[in-house]
């Protein structure tokens, strides 16, 4: 079975009981007038498209920290965290590199938009970096609460969500958006959102596992505006029912022009910008990261 198409029935959201509502009609005794209709809901593919495009429109390379709080008497865990984003060139493409205390980076995975529901993922880890097979990206980073579908916001582009209605969040008034897992997100079964529409951003998140219990809770804690666009900044992981915590707080947002966008994240058209000026500006060094290993196709034999 598709699990795209597999009933995804997170808790239900306050709304309107249709019994409810027929008594109150009878009791208040408005059969006879104009009966209010209850506005319908966003559809929630224009909510999601919303929430992306709503996106900088600039290629940006966003550093910032994972922080793992002790647990069980363990010592706190730190990552650095650095995150190169093209969302609205052709196709669209993420970065995400995870570094170690001394700066060194040991995990990479790379998305890129070649269809818009169809991401391609490429992952890269060891020092240094060499391709490898892509991990669970359901699953929680070993020593954080946070998971490579939470760090790339995977469940933006997935198909089949629908509106389920609306709550408050802080005090702001949200769209629910419920998203089936697709394939290749095994051990979920799908994900929830609080979306404030008034600024497109996704406030909110709860991921569920296969036998749909909550088992990840994503909080945004603070968004600043950058090219008049609203930028995520401060994020808070809890993993459940344990109730760990993982806090994601970016430290720097760099807004970088194309040419060097291409050429730090190392991507295939940096070949086609071997005519720049040399003397541009190129920001930190990124360390060279393996290619994907192409599979020999065997000749035929005559």
């Amino acid at each position: 079975m598709n699990r795209s198409n597999r009933s995804f029935t997170a808790p239900t959201v306050r709304g309107y009981s249709i019994v409810g509502v027929v008594l109150l009609l009878l009791l208040a005794g408005v059969c006879s007038a104009r009966a209010q209709k209850i506005p319908e809901l966003p559809h929630a593919r224009e909510l999601l498209d919303g929430v992306i495009l709503a996106l900088p429109d600039i290629p940006l390379r966003i550093t910032g920290d994972l922080t793992a709080r002790a647990r069980d008497g363990a010592a706190e865990t730190r990552k650095g965290v650095e995150m190169l984003l093209d969302w609205q060139a052709a196709p669209p493409t993420a970065r995400y590199t995870l570094r170690d205390a001394f700066g060194g980076a040991h995990s990479h995975l790379a998305i890129t938009w070649t269809e818009p529901r169809a991401p391609e993922f490429r992952y890269f880890e060891g020092q240094p970096l060499q391709a490898a097979p892509l991990p669970d990206l359901v699953s929680a980073i070993p020593g954080t609460d946070i998971s490579w579908m939470d760090l790339s916001l995977s469940f933006l582009w997935w198909p089949d969500a629908r509106t389920a209605g609306r709550e408050d969040v802080k005090g702001r008034a949200c769209w629910v958006v419920d998203i089936p897992a697709p394939d290749g997100f095994a051990g979920c079964s799908g994900v929830r959102l609080w979306i404030d529409p008034r600024i497109n951003i996704m406030l909110r998140a709860e991921a569920y596992d296969a036998e749909d219990k909550p088992m990840r809770r994503l909080d945004v804690k603070s968004f600043k505006k950058i090219n008049e666009r609203w930028v995520i900044k401060d994020i808070e992981l809890t993993s459940l029912p344990a109730k760990s915590k993982t806090v994601l707080r970016v430290r720097n947002v760099e807004d970088r022009t194309r040419k060097n966008y291409l050429r730090e994240a190392g991507a295939e058209d940096e070949r086609e910008n071997e005519d720049a000026d040399e003397n541009t500006g190129m920001g930190e060094e990124m360390e060279p990261i393996t290619a994907v290993p192409v599979p020999e196709v065997p000749s035929e034999t005559p």
